[in-house]
């Protein structure tokens, strides 16, 4: 595995419990942080499965069903972040659209490499 995808295992993994120890402060906390225990453990077998073959391979077409749930998991997390926000007295219209774009745009870059490589990691299981 190359050295720059355990870098981004690292940084996914750290991002992941800075976003765990946010949702401890939240109502319905239990759900949301299994749902970011679940989605962090799809992006670390994805990347595994795409740099380790014979893992990969074990993974099969298995691989849809979790990216499928992953990202469904990541769009309501997205929403839930933006309903909160906009409930916040502190802030614009303005600002809160500038927030809410900022956020979006760091946890896409953080989120989509790893459900890429699993993209590409089903697509190799299927054959194509």
């Amino acid at each position: 595995m190359p050295w720059w995808a355990i870098a981004y295992l690292v940084v996914f993994i750290l991002a992941t419990i800075a976003g765990i120890f946010d949702d401890l402060k939240r109502p319905n906390k239990l759900r949301f942080i299994g749902g970011e225990i679940l989605s962090v453990s799809f992006v670390i077998l994805f990347v595994l499965g795409y740099f380790q073959d014979g893992f990969g391979e074990e993974l099969g077409i298995y691989v849809f069903p979790m990216l499928i749930i992953g990202v469904v998991h990541e769009l309501m997390a997205a929403n839930r972040a933006i309903v909160e926000e906009s409930k916040d007295p502190n802030f614009t219209k303005k600002e809160l659209v500038i927030l809410n774009n900022i956020g979006l745009l760091l946890a896409n870059i953080f989120i989509v490499p790893g459900y890429v490589l699993g993209l590409m990691l089903g697509l190799r299981n299927v054959g194509l």
